[in-house]
């Protein structure tokens, strides 16, 4: 027994359980807690490294893991080990949460907004559950969490700061919290007095982050915004289904076979314009809300368009993608005007 028996293969076996079963089931299972200063980065995911390194000593020895042969974590046993085996382990104890995104505010705001004269308390389930679903957001983002990020403190606290500029609770000459940064005051500034488009908007943030699979949108292409796009999640979710290569593969072909490989918006045809070099290509766009694209049901053709790259960032210019019909009507107006 030692750490010797801790090996590539059951490392990566580890990872796997870890995956399938989640990270509150794998810890719950072998009695441990989420790690407060060496992470595992795996395929932009974040492991506890004394966890993951513990089930895999047990798989090298091939017995069952029990609390008799724990290793003790640090950056002499554990994490000297698993570097050696070529895994990625970082020191994020000292690591600062970054800035919120404009969605996260949108929701914190959503639910401040669900009782302003006495906004959920830190050990409430709703404030529990916003935490549990920023922490998916930033997961489906590619990106590791801490057990610090977005806790149920810290969406409590982004409650606060929204108080902070509530006129309501200012005309009662109370102070609070400060009003925090200056995305904060963008946003409460957007929607004051517009709370149905608030509630509108964050409902669809949560569709979408809760019907997401994970596992599925890690295996996605990721897909760099195009300039000028509102971004959010919503977007960044919809631009990787629409980079998947069997959907794009699938939709040209059908449209190659029926002769309209053409922008079905403004009739671009790329051959056409740029002979040889242009034959077989146009991009693909789905025209279905991004939530109802991972909710488990399987795609047909008939969901997809063919665009031209013009038209496709059109569609993609903001939030809630821009309908083909919109975008026809917009390019019929400028050319009348």
């Amino acid at each position: 027994m030692g750490i010797s028996d801790i090996t590539e293969k059951g490392v990566r076996r580890a990872l796997a359980e870890h995956d399938r079963i989640g990270q509150d089931a794998f810890f719950e299972k072998y009695g441990f807690k989420p790690a407060t200063k060496y992470w595992i980065i795996h395929k932009r995911q974040k492991y506890a490294s004394k966890a993951i390194a513990n089930v895999a000593q047990a798989i090298g020895m091939k017995r069952p893991y029990e609390r008799d042969i724990r290793l003790a974590g640090g950056e002499a046993t554990i994490v000297r080990r698993l570097r050696k085996l070529g895994f990625v382990v970082e020191n994020q104890s000292g690591e600062k949460n970054p800035a919120w995104s404009r969605d996260e505010l949108i929701l914190a705001l959503d639910l401040y907004r669900t009782n302003p004269k006495s906004p959920p308390g830190k050990a409430s389930a709703v404030v529990k559950a916003l935490s549990d679903l920023l922490n998916k957001m930033q997961r489906l983002s590619g990106h590791p969490v801490s057990d610090k990020f977005r806790n149920a403190n810290g969406v409590y606290l982004k409650m606060m700061n929204f108080r902070a500029l509530d006129p309501a609770f200012i005309k009662q000459g109370k102070v609070g919290m400060k009003a925090g940064g200056a995305l904060e005051k963008v946003v409460w500034a957007e929607y004051h007095n517009r709370w149905d488009a608030l509630a509108e908007d964050a409902k669809a943030i949560r569709d979408t982050v809760e019907s997401a699979d994970e596992t599925a949108v890690s295996k996605l292409p990721v897909s760099d915004p195009y300039e000028g796009e509102e971004g959010g999640v919503i977007m960044r979710l919809h631009k990787r289904y629409e980079r998947d290569p069997k959907i794009i593969a699938k939709k040209r072909k059908a449209a190659i076979e029926a002769e309209c490989l053409k922008c079905e918006v403004c009739e671009f045809d790329f051959e056409k314009e740029y002979g040889e070099l242009g034959r077989g290509y146009a991009e693909v766009h789905h025209i279905k809300p991004v939530h109802t694209l991972i909710a488990g049901t399987k795609t047909k053709l008939s969901d997809l368009a063919i665009l031209c790259a013009n038209c496709h960032r059109m569609a993609h210019r903001t939030r809630s993608s821009t309908s083909l019909k919109q975008i026809h009507e917009a390019i019929d107006k400028a050319r009348r005007g």
